[in-house]
C-alpha cells in the first residue's frame, strides 16, 4: 500500500471509520513491535507500547495531524511511548527499592512472625484490587478477567466476546490505566503507613 492509500486511510479514520483503523493496525503492528524490541525483550511490554500507540491513534484520531508519512508518525510514536515507559519503569524500579528497604528494617527490629500490621496491609490491597476491578466498563472487565483469571490467550477471547484480536488488547489496555488510575492514591497511602510504621519503631 502506498502513500497515498494511507493517506485516505487517515482521513477515513479522522472520520471514525473502524475499517481503517483495522487496516490500519493491521498493516503496521508487526513492524512497530520489531521497533519495541530494540528497547524491550519482554513480549508483554512490548504489545503493552505497541497497543498504547494505536489506542491513542484512536482516542485522538479527530485532533490527528500528520506531516510526514503514517509510518514515520506510528515508528516516532512507539520511540516515544518506549522512552516514557523506559522512565516509568526506572521510578517505579526506585519506589519499591525504598520500599524494599524499609521492610528490611522493619524485619530486623521485629522478628515476631507474620506482623498484623503487614497482614491487615495485603489483605485490604486485595479488597481494594477487587473493588477497582469491579468499577471497570463491563467489556473491560470481561476481558481483563478472561484475560488474568482465565488464563485465556487473545484469540480465544476475541471469540468468547464476538470481537476482534485488537480490540482484546485495547479493552485489556484500557482497563489496566483504569486500575493503575484508580490504586494510584491508595498505593502511595501504603507507603506512607508503611514509612510511618518504621518511623515508630525508633521512637
Amino acid at each position: 500500500m502506498n502513500d497515498d492509500n494511507y493517506g485516505i486511510l487517515v482521513r477515513e479514520l479522522k472520520a471514525g471509520d473502524q475499517h481503517a483503523f483495522d487496516t490500519i493496525f493491521k498493516s503496521f503492528y508487526k513492524l512497530l513491535c520489531r521497533e519495541a524490541r530494540g528497547f524491550f525483550r519482554n513480549d508483554h511490554v512490548v504489545e503493552e507500547v505497541v497497543c498504547d500507540v494505536f489506542l491513542k491513534l484512536w482516542n485522538n484520531k479527530s485532533e490527528l495531524v500528520i506531516t510526514g508519512s503514517l509510518r514515520d508518525y506510528l515508528v516516532k510514536s512507539v520511540y516515544n511511548n518506549c522512552i516514557n515507559y523506559y522512565r516509568a519503569q526506572k521510578v517505579q524500579e526506585k519506589l519499591k527499592t525504598e520500599v524494599d528497604e524499609q521492610q528490611k528494617r522493619r524485619y530486623a527490629l521485629m522478628d515476631l512472625g507474620q506482623d498484623p500490621l503487614e497482614y491487615i496491609i495485603t489483605n485490604e490491597l486485595e479488597e481494594k484490587v477487587n473493588e477497582a476491578i469491579e468499577t471497570l466498563p463491563p467489556r473491560y472487565r470481561e476481558a481483563f478477567k478472561l484475560s488474568r483469571y482465565s488464563n485465556m490467550k487473545y484469540e480465544e477471547i476475541a471469540q468468547e466476546m464476538g470481537i476482534s484480536v485488537n480490540g482484546v488488547k485495547i479493552n485489556i489496555k484500557k482497563a489496566l490505566e483504569h486500575l493503575r488510575e484508580k490504586l494510584d492514591v491508595y498505593l502511595k497511602f501504603l507507603i506512607v503507613v508503611i514509612s510511618l510504621s518504621i518511623v515508630k519503631l525508633f521512637f
